[in-house]
């Protein structure tokens, strides 16, 4: 038998023989402070008893507003608990708790008024919460009798993938494919003389020749032909896949003022590998096979970032490279990066 059962049992049983001893008491010597206390105490359980009248099913509880939050961070929900019409008699006490990873809400004496408050929760896993299933409890004056209604509450709530700060440590990565490919490599030949610039590094100048001209003379050179850079998140089933999820969703994080490097998210539960917003990175799950739907590539340099080495990933790199350039770096690759500028 449950522990707290067995303890309102008792209290219930020693109740009720208190009562009956006191009856028998005023019966057998008929005097007005026996009644008086019979009386006074038939009316407390009266009162007890007033206090189960109030129906849960009156009660609605909501989550106010649409939130996403990144796993393993604490998020206060902006929860509402009303009636549509206020109650007769109140709950002597209302408690709303909800699954794991909440805190029990507690409210004393409610009587159907709107009120707002926080309810704290750590999200269990990544993912899209649709709804969430919650419990409402009351009980009587003296906790012996207790009831209780499940609610299921209707509001979306994304969890993304874990915010890994260590993930800085891989931008001089991204950072050097994107000057060698977006801008291009210089080269020796000289594209043509300029006047100096405010910003222009002083090793380009040529000295030789502004000493003639009396003026700051500056040699551009040319660059190598250029390439965008894409950076792809290559969703294979793989033990790693979350680990490698949460990298590539920090370095997005980190790199969202950089426009020229384009993000793609190959994986399941997506409508298209261009959706790279936070419903994406909530809703994406491993894939098996490579999925329908994938763009071809032209003249990139494509940077894949893979949970781990393989043949599917490539066999894709091998269509690639026929009209773009590609790197592949798989988890251990990104953990090796992270602990060596660590060292440093």
């Amino acid at each position: 038998m449950d522990t707290h059962l067995a303890k309102r049992l008792i209290r219930l049983l020693v109740l009720t023989i208190a009562y009956l001893l006191l009856l028998a008491y005023c019966f057998i010597f008929n005097n007005d402070a026996g009644w008086s206390l019979w009386f006074l105490l038939t009316l407390i359980l009266l009162f007890d008893l007033l206090s189960l009248f109030p129906s849960l099913k009156k009660v609605q509880v909501t989550i106010e507003e649409s939130l996403q939050v990144e796993q393993g961070a604490t998020i206060s929900l902006p929860i509402e608990i009303f009636s549509y019409r206020p109650l007769f008699f109140p709950f002597i006490a209302l408690y709303l708790s909800f699954d794991d990873g909440f805190h029990q809400q507690t409210l004393s004496f409610y009587r159907g008024a709107s009120i707002r408050t926080q309810a704290q929760w750590v999200p269990p896993t990544r993912g899209v919460y649709d709804t969430f299933t919650a419990t409402l409890r009351s009980h009587d004056l003296f906790g012996f009798i207790y009831k209780k209604r499940s609610i299921t509450i209707a509001q979306s709530v994304l969890v993304l993938p874990a915010y890994r700060a260590e993930a800085t440590a891989l931008l001089p990565l991204i950072t050097e494919q994107t000057q060698r490919y977006t801008y291009g490599e210089p080269t020796f030949t000289i594209k043509q003389f300029r006047a100096y610039r405010p910003g222009d590094s002083l090793k380009q100048i040529d000295w030789k020749l502004s000493s003639k001209q009396q003026a700051l003379v500056y040699r551009e050179h040319e660059n190598l032909q250029t390439q965008a850079l894409v950076l792809i998140f290559w969703g294979e089933a793989d033990a790693a896949f979350e680990a490698t999820l949460a990298l590539f969703y920090s370095l997005h994080q980190l790199m969202q003022k950089q426009h020229t490097v384009q993000i793609l998210l190959f994986g399941s539960g997506l409508s298209s590998p261009y959706q790279t917003d936070a419903l994406a990175y909530a809703q994406i799950t491993p894939f098996d096979k490579l999925p329908t739907g994938i763009p071809p590539l032209s003249g990139r340099h494509v940077l894949l970032v893979a949970p781990a080495a393989t043949d599917q990933v490539y066999g894709y790199m091998e269509q690639l490279q026929h009209h773009n350039s590609c790197q592949l770096l798989t988890y251990a690759d990104l953990d090796r990066q992270i602990a060596e500028e660590v060292d440093i």
